[in-house]
């Protein structure tokens, strides 16, 4: 088996157990907390983003890019991560009172508090972490992940329980990470020193500061929804939002994070061997997109069951914008993976410029239709993606030469795809009466297994490259 595919195999065997784990918890907490409650928890994590996008100083990029690693460098790359993680750990204790007063939530303050405790202990996994990464270790990333996911899961829906409300994601965040912790210093690798240090520290710091600015922009892109409407409008409404942005996350949870690992390594050993970008480019797209784009048009055609189904009645204001942000990821996942190869082939600033359209377009759209309402919002995400999708593109031209006729020819079979495998549920959907259905599994049921047989079939008739790597990825499994 390949480096790359056995990567992956990995990858995907933890993203799907802790997916199973977190979508378990998700399920479990939206019957115990009120959509008030998670959307509370929502704002101070979505604050807390920020900083996190800061703490590691961009240094596991740095790590997994760099040429010539020497002991001095992980040396100085410990050092600024340590001094930026704990910085931002007083920061966010002073800032807190700030946060609580700006949305009139005590409760914010609590939450940010208990979630500091986080930045205290990460230092000390991030350089073991990004090594692994670097070495292509996935076996040692996937069993931390997963076991982070489950100590964080039980002490979550414990704590929920015995009644610590929105406080219990906090403290299940901490034991989490604690987990982290002593894993990595298990199986952390010899060639890593246990010291800080400041030789060649100009070096990593550079790089970092771009780095953590990309990151810090990626974050404000997925939170300004939460930020613009826990200010301008309420906590339910922010919980419903992100209701049916979590529903859009499992997309993320199921494939994208699986890739997402894999890709950055990937792709600089590929650029390393002078590889085309532009054909590492149509090579993901056309993967990507066969999964992704049948994924959202079913799950925006189910959207009404499976709402109802996973969540309960209490949460039907999640299912217009749910529908609205299907197609709003539709329109940009072919995308997904343009930051990993703009990082890889050393073109890290572009990231940088068009975070800042991103960043921009979203915040005006959301700020002119928050007022009107979550549909209105779920609208302007549909502009939104398009907008994207087009200077995506614009920038992939520009800078490896991506072609329209390139685009539409990788896309041609991932359509057709696409469009037969919903088949079943648009039928579901367009028979299903426009009251709540009394028994959503049972529509789920009836529209997912033959849009499933639908879906493997046509990777097969229209020869799509994706039925290789099932194929492949079934061998191994069915010969162990």
């Amino acid at each position: 088996m390949s480096k790359v595919r056995k990567s992956i195999l990995f990858s995907l065997a933890q993203n799907y157990a802790s997916f199973v784990l977190q979508f378990a918890v998700s399920i479990i907490l939206a019957r115990l907390l009120s959509p008030s409650e998670i959307g509370l928890y929502s704002i101070a994590a979505v604050l807390m983003g920020f900083a996190s996008s800061m703490r590691d100083f961009g240094i596991s990029n740095y790590i997994i890019q760099e040429k010539d690693l020497t002991p001095d460098k992980i040396r100085a790359a410990f050092t600024l991560t340590l001094f930026t993680a704990w910085t931002l750990a007083l920061i966010i204790m002073l800032g807190s009172n700030y946060a609580a007063e700006f949305y009139h939530q005590p409760g914010v303050r609590s939450v940010m508090r208990i979630l500091a405790l986080n930045f205290v202990l990460i230092p000390f996994g991030t350089v073991p972490m990004a090594y692994m990464y670097k070495k292509m270790e996935f076996q040692y990333v996937a069993l931390i992940k997963f076991f982070t996911n489950l100590t964080g899961a039980i002490t979550t829906v414990t704590l929920a329980y015995l009644g610590y409300s929105y406080l219990s994601m906090a403290w299940g965040s901490v034991a989490g990470i604690l987990c982290t912790f002593t894993l990595v210093q298990l199986w952390r690798s010899k060639d890593i020193p246990f010291t800080p240090g400041i030789k060649g520290i100009r070096k990593v710091f550079s790089f970092g500061t771009l780095s953590s600015g990309i990151m810090l922009l990626t974050d404000l892109c997925q939170a300004e929804p939460d930020l613009i409407i826990g200010r301008l409008s309420n906590m339910a409404s922010v919980g419903y939002f992100g209701r049916a942005m979590g529903l859009i996350a499992t997309f993320d949870m199921l494939v994208m994070r699986a890739i997402w690992d894999v890709a950055f390594p990937h792709f600089s050993e590929q650029s390393k061997n002078n590889e085309s970008p532009v054909k590492i480019f149509e090579s993901s797209l056309m993967l990507l997109s066969a999964v992704a784009w049948p994924f959202f048009i079913n799950l925006a055609l189910l959207a009404q069951p499976i709402v109802i189904g996973l969540y309960g009645k209490q949460w039907i204001d999640s299912i217009i914008p749910l529908q609205l942000l299907c197609l709003f990821t539709l329109a940009k996942s072919p995308f997904s993976l343009m930051i990993s190869i703009m990082t890889a082939i050393g073109r890290i600033e572009q990231n940088l410029y068009q975070l800042l359209i991103k960043v921009t377009i979203r915040g005006i759209l959301i700020l002119i239709t928050v007022q009107k309402g979550l549909v209105a919002v779920g609208f302007a995400f549909i502009i939104i993606g398009i907008i994207e999708s087009i200077t995506d593109f614009i920038q992939c031209r520009n800078v490896i030469g991506l072609t329209a006729v390139g685009i539409i020819k990788n896309l041609q079979k991932s359509i057709i795809i696409a469009i037969c495998s919903s088949i079943p549920s648009l039928i579901v959907y367009f028979e299903t009466k426009i009251n709540i259905p009394q028994k959503p599994w049972e529509i789920i049921f009836i529209s997912v297994i033959p849009s499933l047989v639908i879906w493997i079939s046509m990777l097969f008739i229209t020869k799509h490259p994706l039925r290789k790597e099932i194929t492949y990825f079934v061998n191994i499994i069915t010969k162990r």
